[in-house]
């Protein structure tokens, strides 16, 4: 029985996708159909100036690179045109980027996304999308801190006003 060696080009190609998910804080899989050129292009220099990095790359490559976590994967999650969202260097600002370029143009959709080695559903990859940034999720908690506190101080000096 003679078994064919595998594609030199192919095992590079695995080989890039298997270091930018070492690499990766969060990934995204999406169904690009439907995307247009001149959107492609805008939606990468979205990714990129958000800290990631987009490849289009076959299914099949994609699950030789994921390894064992690919295991994780149903029949069904990983079909038809993909388009892969590497976070590089924050695990959501690439993610936001897709969100929104989604609301706005109406043509991608998620497929499912790879976050601290667990395959994530496209409802779980769209939640983190839309989670607030570390800076706004700072700032809201500064405010209700800020604001309970200035509640109590009221209540306090209330009370002290009283006796």
């Amino acid at each position: 029985m003679n078994k064919k060696s595998p594609n030199p080009s192919k095992v590079t190609r695995v080989g890039k996708l298997v270091k930018l998910l070492d690499e990766s804080k969060s990934v995204a899989v999406v169904d690009y159909t439907g995307l247009k050129v001149s959107q492609a292009t805008d939606l990468r220099q979205q990714i990129k100036t958000a800290g990631g990095e987009m490849k289009v790359e076959k299914n099949t490559l994609f699950k030789i690179a994921l390894g064992p976590l690919s295991n994780q994967l149903t029949n069904n999650q990983l079909t038809g045109l993909s388009a892969f969202i590497f976070a590089k260097t924050d695990e959501i600002a690439p993610l936001k980027a897709l969100a929104d370029f989604k609301k706005k143009n109406s043509v991608l959709a998620f497929k499912l996304g790879v976050y601290n080695d667990k395959i994530l559903s496209a409802v779980e990859i769209e939640n983190l999308a839309n989670t607030p940034n570390l800076e706004a999720s700072l700032a809201k908690l500064l405010f209700l801190l800020n604001y309970n506190t200035a509640r109590l101080v009221r209540t306090l000096n209330a009370i002290a006003k009283k006796s």
